[in-house]
């Protein structure tokens, strides 16, 4: 009767309603409710994120040292691909090269749709190729092996495997787990934020402390130094699969084209006795429309009407590995069908092309990508500490409820 005859005055006074005491308990509630139930999510996206920011590297993990620039002669990227094509002559549509440089040693040539994987949401077959030798020395279909496995956790939970659109699904679900994150992460600032301006005691670990007090410092300082990188992994993550709902926001602030960032339709004109450009004369067309800039890739014709496009990286772009920086070309006239130059995007336009260098890390380069690995480790320490601190305060409250029933 005492519980409902409060209930009912809290109800009736809405300043009892929202005192600070009540905010914080809602809050803390939430956090809770939201760690409880998929905090076991965060850790696994965390981890994989984490082996993610280093995709390319670990991906050659194991393979043998190249001798570099200076020492050997590299090959040129038609005589590459024809040795990939000679492996595999049944393989007829385009391949996408994707230089050494800034995450690798190595030339991966990837065949986006092979025939094996078709049904999948996203296999590619990936080659490595030694650039100075030519020679290939590792193929495999994405999610073959151990990496491009923990990368395909993360996506989708392994969900493309089972049917491209089963495995949209479990895209548009993965990423809509950014916004649990992102919610847990503000109420836990919510519930970090000092009384009375401490912040001392709040951003660090007291020294020489019980092993319960190590565990709410471990969790409040983590929380707070960590929650500044995974608020933006948490917002980048949801764009993925639901940039439809964040244009027209960033569209009001300045303006977005509707096929921002997407490949134009383009097709080549096919003449008679037409010889098709090589990949060089390709690349040196490309270098016409960006001079000095890197080049960073290619996508081969996917057929008589298929088209080249050249990726290359300007001075200052955030995606370093695979930039935004692209030119169309006509595989048999060599004519500059489209340009798509992100010097000349708009605010808006630049924003939404942060996105994804801001997602994996490679914004600031190496430093960033340390930085954003670290912070993958962040929701596995979080859950362990937040775990045992809800298991000690539980306890707490058992104990002390058990003094009270006694005593009457």
């Amino acid at each position: 009767m005492l519980k409902e005859s409060q209930r009912a005055f809290n109800l009736s006074n809405p300043q009892r309603l929202f005192s600070r005491k009540n905010i914080r308990k809602f809050w803390l509630n939430v956090h809770l409710m939201i760690a409880l139930t998929v905090g076991l999510v965060f850790v696994i996206l965390g981890l994989t994120g984490s082996c993610n920011v280093f995709y390319y590297e670990l991906g050659e993990l194991g393979l043998p040292a190249l001798p570099g620039a200076s020492q050997a002669q590299s090959r040129s990227l038609d005589e590459i691909m024809q040795t990939v094509k000679a492996a595999h002559p049944q393989r007829t549509g385009g391949w996408f090269m994707v230089l050494p440089g800034y995450r690798s040693d190595y030339v991966w040539v990837e065949y986006p749709k092979p025939e094996e994987t078709k049904h999948e949401l996203f296999a590619p077959l990936e080659i490595l190729v030694d650039p100075y030798s030519g020679k290939i020395v590792s193929e495999h279909f994405w999610g073959r092996t151990l990496i491009s496995l923990i990368y395909e956790l993360h996506a989708d939970f392994l969900t493309g495997k089972f049917g491209a659109e089963i495995g949209k699904t479990g895209f548009k679900v993965v990423s809509f787990f950014g916004v649990f994150l992102f919610v847990c992460c503000v109420s836990g600032l919510y519930l970090w934020w000092p009384h009375g301006g401490k912040f001392k005691n709040a951003l660090t670990i007291k020294p020489r402390s019980s092993a319960q007090r190590f565990c709410f410092d471990l969790h409040k300082t983590t929380g707070f130094y960590g929650s500044a990188l995974l608020l933006v992994i948490a917002f980048t993550g949801f764009s993925f699969s639901y940039n439809d709902y964040i244009k027209p926001l960033v569209n009001v602030f300045s303006a977005v084209k509707a096929d921002h960032l997407k490949n134009p339709a383009l097709k080549s004109t096919v003449a008679d006795f037409a010889e098709p450009i090589s990949i060089a004369q390709a690349a040196a067309i490309a270098d016409r429309v960006f001079p000095g800039a890197e080049l960073r890739g290619i996508d081969t014709p996917d057929s008589k009407e298929g088209v080249y496009m050249v990726a290359k990286r300007q001075a200052g772009e955030a995606n370093r590995k695979r930039p935004r920086s692209k030119v169309w070309i006509d595989q048999y006239s060599g004519k500059v069908l489209a340009v798509q130059d992100p010097a000349k995007f708009t605010a808006g336009e630049t924003f939404l092309n942060l996105l994804w260098p801001l997602h994996d890390g490679q914004v600031f380069g190496l430093p960033s990508r340390i930085l954003w690995c670290i912070a993958g480790f962040a929701p596995l320490v979080l859950y362990v500490t937040g775990i045992l601190r809800w298991l000690q305060k539980r306890r707490s409250n058992q104990a002390t409820n058990k003094m009270r029933r006694g005593r009457c």
